[in-house]
């Protein structure tokens, strides 16, 4: 990953890019999306539609069931093989994302069209050199680039009624996706005044909780306790790392993708600064490690985006992850060395300062 990840146009010129387009739009985001990466892409794709511009989404799989009614809106595809993408595309856009780690199968798509592409991100680190960069890190999730964006596309023009519900749930999902539920340090007065927004027009957002937090399968809590009993405190119990085998996979049936949230479990230990979720999975290149990192909002909190891209990831200080093309009985002894190394220098640093 590279660190100079800035943007090279405004919000106002990235709206005129898209406006001008006298051709077919395409708009893809990360493979395995959460709540912002498919909220972002559909409420995007629908102003886009409804402002006269033919539009089309792509998703690749897999995708949380939860998610299941942004995936099947009106122009969204979901795909999980290069050939399948549209050939016809004038214009690709990028959102919530910029790493060509994320992309999956759309890697070799997206490299000869850089010259044509659009991205759209908050994350503080990218690689896929695209011509147009709209980048804010202080965005608390891509759907409040997105939301600017729409209000200066959507000007002066009538929306229908089921297009505004559609984009402003897909909205609401993805702040209250990447935000978990307003809790992160990454809220901003800008986030409670957009949802504020988003409610006063009509979004349920306790039935979208209902939708997004509450309709996991029994197979979900299966794997929970086994990520649980695997939980290891370290460097004086500041840092946790739970892991995840195949094995867990397949004997409790989950799927890679209800994986989501557990981390969060060993942020409720007072000690705890920062943890890694680790978690193994076979690609058709051969065995994979996938790594999740998050860091509590402390005076002396490990910047996890930095400790990602030490294996080839990134994201953001406080959320980051990565994937590593190793077993994870390779990668694993790393990964915890790392998570220890950078714990116990962060606590180093912060005792010579009040020394």
């Amino acid at each position: 990953m590279v660190n100079d990840y800035t943007a090279n146009l405004t919000l106002n010129q990235a709206a005129d890019l898209l406006r001008q387009c006298d051709g077919p739009i395409t708009v893809i985001t990360h493979a395995k999306p959460d709540g912002d990466a498919a909220g972002t892409l559909v409420a995007l794709v629908t102003v886009l539609n409804a402002i006269g511009k033919q539009t089309r989404g792509i998703l690749c799989p897999p995708i949380a069931s939860s998610l299941g009614f942004l995936a099947h809106s009106d122009n969204i595809e979901i795909i999980d093989d290069a050939s399948q993408f549209p050939a016809d595309t004038k214009q690709l856009v990028i959102v919530d994302t910029g790493a060509y780690s994320q992309l999956g199968p759309l890697v070799d798509v997206v490299r000869p069209l850089l010259d044509r592409t659009l991205i759209l991100d908050h994350h503080l680190s990218g690689d896929v050199g695209a011509l147009h960069q709209y980048i804010d890190a202080s965005a608390a999730a891509a759907a409040e680039i997105i939301a600017g964006l729409i209000a200066k596309l959507s000007d002066h023009t009538t929306i229908d009624r089921q297009a505004k519900q559609t984009i402003n749930d897909a909205l609401f999902t993805g702040i209250a996706s990447d935000t978990g539920w307003f809790r992160f340090s990454n809220v901003t007065p800008q986030t409670h005044r957009l949802a504020a927004d988003l409610i006063a027009a009509g979004v349920d957002h306790t039935g979208l909780y209902a939708r997004l937090e509450q309709a996991e399968r029994p197979e979900k809590l299966k794997l929970l306790i086994r990520a649980v009993d695997s939980l290891e405190l370290l460097a004086d119990d500041r840092a946790a790392v739970m892991t995840l085998h195949a094995a867990d996979f397949d004997e409790t049936g989950a799927r890679p993708e209800e994986t989501e949230r557990l981390i969060d479990i060993p942020q409720q230990v007072g000690s705890v600064q920062v943890i890694a979720m680790i978690s193994e999975a076979q690609t058709d290149q051969g065995p994979q490690t996938r790594v999740s990192f998050r860091s509590k909002p402390l005076a002396d909190a490990v910047n996890v985006a930095e400790l990602a891209a030490t294996f080839g990831g990134g994201g953001h200080a406080r959320a980051a992850g990565a994937k590593i093309d190793e077993p994870i009985a390779q990668a694993r002894p790393r990964i915890v060395a790392a998570l220890t190394r950078a714990v116990s220098t962060t606590a180093a640093s912060a005792l010579s300062e009040h020394e």
